[in-house]
C-alpha cells in the first residue's frame, strides 16, 4: 500500500514538473539549489516514468502512422486517381490530399525528433547533470507538443477531404451517379 502511494506520488511530481517546464525552462540558468536537489532525488522515478512514456508512445505512433498512410494511399490517392482517369475535375481533392501528405511527412519528422530526444534524456545521468536533464526534458515536451499539433492538423485535413468529397459529389454526381 505504501509502495503504491509512493509510486503515485512520484508520478504526480514528474507530471507537475513536466507541466511547469515551459515557464521554468527559460529560467534554468537561475535554478535554485532546492530545485536541483529535487531533480536529483527524483531522478530514478523520473527516468522510469519517462521510459514508460516512451515505451507507450512507440506503438501509438506506429498505429497512427499506419492509419494515416492508409488514408493517404488507399483512400485519397485511389479516389483522386479514379476521378482524374474518368476526366473529372478533382483539383480540390488533389490539393487537400497533397497538403495531407505534406503534413504526414511533418508528423513523421516531428515524432522522430521527439523520440531521439527522449532517447537522449533516458541516457542522461540526471543526478550528475540535473540542469541539462531538466532542459532536455523541456525540449522533449515541446517536441511532443509538435507531434500533437501535427496530429490535430492531420485530423483537420481528413475532415477537409471529407467535405471536399461531399462538395464534389454534390456538384458532379446526379442521383443516377453519372457525369453531369
Amino acid at each position: 500500500m505504501k509502495s503504491a502511494f509512493l509510486r503515485i506520488a512520484t508520478v504526480a511530481v514528474v507530471i507537475v514538473a513536466l507541466a511547469a517546464i515551459p515557464t521554468a525552462a527559460q529560467q534554468s540558468e537561475t535554478m535554485t539549489d532546492e530545485h536541483i536537489a529535487r531533480i536529483k532525488s527524483n531522478c530514478p522515478s523520473a527516468l522510469a516514468t519517462l521510459s514508460r512514456i516512451r515505451l507507450n508512445d512507440a506503438p501509438v505512433y506506429i498505429n497512427h502512422n499506419q492509419t494515416y498512410f492508409s488514408i493517404s494511399d488507399k483512400l485519397m490517392a485511389r479516389l483522386n486517381s479514379r476521378l482524374t482517369f474518368n476526366r473529372y475535375d478533382a483539383t480540390q481533392l488533389v490539393k487537400t490530399a497533397s497538403d495531407y501528405n505534406v503534413q504526414l511527412t511533418k508528423f513523421k519528422a516531428a515524432y522522430k525528433q521527439y523520440d531521439d530526444t527522449m532517447q537522449d534524456v533516458l541516457r542522461m545521468n540526471c543526478r550528475q547533470q540535473p540542469v541539462s536533464f531538466y532542459d532536455k526534458v523541456a525540449t522533449a515536451r515541446q517536441q511532443r507538443q509538435k507531434v500533437q499539433d501535427a496530429v490535430v492538423q492531420l485530423k483537420t485535413l481528413i475532415d477537409q477531404y471529407e467535405q471536399d468529397v461531399k462538395n464534389f459529389s454534390a456538384t458532379h454526381m446526379s442521383s443516377s451517379g453519372a457525369k453531369s
